[in-house]
């Protein structure tokens, strides 16, 4: 009886060693560039091209005052700067001295004499920012929008003292509504020192930047802008908002903590506030003005 001899299958074990060597190689490949690749050389499509540029950059006024027809109580001026990724706000005295061509008053003066472009004049003209655009809150209307963001951390660095003489609020953290945080923001105690009324500007406008604008979606965004317009006076557009969609996305989501503050100093002359000449040129320089 012949026994019958088996055949080989060699070129099947061929291709299966082929098969795995591939795959092997695949797995490799990924994990050198995990581990090895730049960061700088693996984002040359996605979300680098989408890093916006300053032709995105906005300069703002923003005004709180208690009611619409009244002087504001509180001055900022805000540059949206999404190539650097920062918003940079500073606050600015309503006594501060400026200058509208041969005039001089304080920003408040400017006011009363010729409203929201003349105070723009007169920034422009005392510390060389042009400021582009203007809201103005009366306390309806940052309520309105404050509580639609959601309650805003707030650290307290000094106790707020009631009229009667009681500690209204303790120094510390605190979780603020809209309300809450207008009469924080407005809140005034000359024993606290000259800056007092700034810091409380500055830190709460950057909390509200890094804590509860962070990470939103397109659609949030848009539907706080659309209540912006809505319900204060200003003189941003539908254009404005849609040209740096876009860039406020990327801010949103890609930037971590760009709120900053900077307080300008000088010093005072019969309670009117003088910018210093190196505090302008500081602001100048944060701002990236020429």
């Amino acid at each position: 009886m012949k026994v019958k001899k088996r055949k080989s299958n060699w070129y099947i074990y061929v291709i299966a060693f082929a098969i795995a060597s591939i795959v092997a190689a695949m797995v490799m490949s990924i994990i050198w560039d995990i581990i090895f690749v730049p960061i700088e050389k693996k984002n040359t499509s996605g979300i680098k091209s989408d890093v916006p540029d300053a032709s995105n950059n906005l300069i703002t006024l923003f005004m709180l005052s208690e009611e619409k027809a009244a002087n504001p109580s509180r001055y900022m001026v805000v540059s949206f700067q999404p190539a650097d990724e920062a918003v940079i706000c500073i606050p600015l005295r309503s006594n501060m001295q400026a200058q509208v061509g041969n005039k001089t008053n304080t920003l408040d003066g400017f006011y009363t004499e010729g409203g929201v472009k003349t105070v723009l004049y007169a920034i422009e003209g005392t510390m060389g920012v042009k400021c582009d655009k203007y809201v103005k809150f009366d306390r309806e209307s940052f309520v309105s929008l404050a509580d639609a963001i959601g309650r805003v951390s707030i650290n307290c660095a000094y106790d707020v003292i009631a009229n009667d003489g009681s500690i209204s609020l303790e120094a510390g953290n605190h979780s603020m509504t809209g309300n809450n945080l207008y009469n924080y923001i407005n809140y005034d105690n000359p024993q606290y020192g000259n800056d007092y009324q700034s810091l409380v500007a500055g830190s709460a406008a950057v909390s509200v930047i890094n804590n509860n604008l962070h990470g939103l979606s397109a659609t949030v965004i848009q539907s706080y802008f659309s209540k912006l317009q809505n319900t204060a006076d200003t003189d941003l557009n539908i254009d404005d908002y849609t040209k740096r969609q876009q860039a406020l996305l990327f801010i949103s989501t890609e930037s971590y903590d760009p709120g900053q503050y900077y307080i300008p100093y000088g010093e005072f002359q019969d309670e009117v506030f003088i910018l210093s000449k190196d505090s302008k040129t500081t602001i100048l320089e944060r701002l990236k003005i020429d």
